[in-house]
């Protein structure tokens, strides 16, 4: 009996000792990323707003923060002076940027291009004597920025119809203040981009003369997310989570473009009736050279830069 309550006292000192010992604090949750973004007020912004509403970006541990912008050129200023983590912008901004030794970096694709579903047109008033390329010189035509894919597309098609471009006023123009500039006579013509192109024209505003990003290619990435090349070596974890994110997301609402309708219409500033009207943007969900290389090689012809180079050299693994 006494051997049994030795033992007995022996195990309690034992358990009372562990009870007593401190314990390991318990698991605490990662802190979430924050990456800071922006975007111009269009509709290739779509997967990041679903991914943000549908908390994809907060599982993969990331507080995404996103904003508007006005141009590919002001939202790489942005994320080279590091105001920004992430921006969009159409990608003739990252491609200049690389030839002039600024550290700009594709992370993942955003909208690309398919004539049989234009995102961008050169619109001229629905009145308006123009009918063709010739008719546009001595005109004023409105882009989102001088040196954007907007431009380039516009001086393209006028020097493949054989019109000097140099004879056409380019001007800087918000894409929110296209038609109504348009429609008051201050230029007299605009490349817009989905959705603003649809109400432009089904408003009696606006008609097409020409889908000019065909003649870039008939297929390429006309925008895309990027980074400077130190935050991608820094945050690569956070990076590679964007990615995935934004290939998920992509894939899902190119699929379900009805379910972004009231998205839209918050992000661009139209109505909801408006917004479920509108022909929608395709986004891509991978990162392609060959969707890239064809913009490359029109900078190049057009002189933006010096020389063509691989595409490969301005995106992220």
């Amino acid at each position: 009996m006494k051997m049994h309550l030795s033992r007995r006292r022996a195990m309690l000192g034992a358990a009372s000792l562990v009870l007593a010992a401190p314990r390991p604090a318990m698991a605490q949750t990662a802190a979430a990323t924050t990456l800071r973004l922006m975007n111009s007020p269009v509709d290739d912004c779509m997967p990041v707003l679903y991914a943000q509403r549908a908390g994809l970006f907060a599982r993969a541990g990331l507080n995404v923060v996103l904003d508007h912008g006005n141009g590919g050129a002001a939202i790489a200023a942005a994320v080279i002076g590091g105001s920004l983590d992430i921006g969009d912008g159409n990608i003739v901004s990252i491609i200049t940027a690389h030839t002039r030794g600024v550290p700009l970096v594709i992370v993942a694709p955003a909208a690309i291009y398919d004539p049989k579903t234009p995102d961008a047109v050169l619109l001229v008033g629905a009145t308006s004597p123009i009918r063709t390329a010739s008719d546009l010189v001595g005109k004023t035509v409105g882009v989102p920025t001088l040196r954007d894919l907007s431009a380039l597309a516009a001086i393209l098609w006028l020097e493949q119809n054989n019109v000097d471009w140099q004879g056409v006023k380019f001007v800087e123009l918000p894409y929110r203040t296209m038609t109504a500039a348009l429609e008051e006579g201050r230029v007299q013509g605009i490349v817009l981009v989905k959705p603003f192109t649809a109400d432009a024209v089904a408003s009696g505003k606006a008609r097409l003369l020409a889908p000019v990003f065909s003649a870039i290619s008939t297929r390429f990435l006309e925008s895309c997310w990027f980074a400077s090349r130190s935050f991608i070596e820094t945050h690569k974890d956070a990076i590679a989570n964007f990615q995935r994110v934004v290939a998920q997301a992509s894939a899902y609402t190119n699929a379900h473009q009805s379910e972004t309708v009231d998205l839209l219409a918050n992000w661009a500033g139209i109505g909801q009736q408006r917004a479920a009207s509108v022909p929608r943007i395709v986004t891509g969900t991978t990162l392609q050279a060959s969707d890239i290389q064809p913009v490359i090689d029109a900078v190049a012809k057009h002189g933006w830069i010096d020389k063509s180079f691989d595409a490969r050299e301005i995106m992220a693994s």
